[in-house]
């Protein structure tokens, strides 16, 4: 004898609260990812610091061997690092990614450590900000500004 069992149907489809469940977990998973990459921004502006202050270390290193070697240092941009070139010695410092220099960046320390007055470029697209590293008078000093841009 046949018996039918209507609490028994073969479902195929989500219901509506299995449907709510997923969507619920879904939106909680895409904040959590939206949150975590405003994260990546701050991350980005902090390599950017460690860049320049990098790049400090290796200029003032720079004037010091150009004064004791009385050879030129030169500094320029090569597969996205910034060589700091001095009597066959390097250093290289790399640039963060999303961050370019200047087209044909070089730049050229005197054997006496000076350096000529000029303003070199940097762009970083990652936090949309140029930088303008001018260089002044006075014993190879220079001072970073900072312009963002949308």
């Amino acid at each position: 004898m046949w018996t039918i069992r209507p609490w028994k149907k073969n479902k195929k489809a989500f219901t509506t609260i299995e449907m709510l469940i997923v969507l619920i977990i879904s939106s909680i998973f895409m904040s959590l990812c939206i949150f975590l990459y405003q994260g990546v921004h701050i991350n980005d502006q902090e390599l950017e610091k460690d860049f320049w202050a990098n790049f400090n270390v290796y200029w003032k290193q720079g004037i010091a061997n150009s004064e004791y070697s009385r050879l030129r240092t030169y500094i320029y941009e090569k597969n996205h690092d910034i060589i700091f070139f001095n009597d066959g010695h390097y250093n290289k410092l790399r640039m963060p990614d999303g961050m370019r220099s200047q087209d044909n960046l070089l730049i050229t320390i005197n054997n006496d450590g000076y350096v000529p007055p000029q303003t070199y470029e940097w762009y970083s697209k990652a936090t949309h900000t140029r930088y303008l590293l001018k260089v002044q008078l006075g014993g190879g000093t220079y001072k970073i500004y900072e312009e963002y841009y949308e």
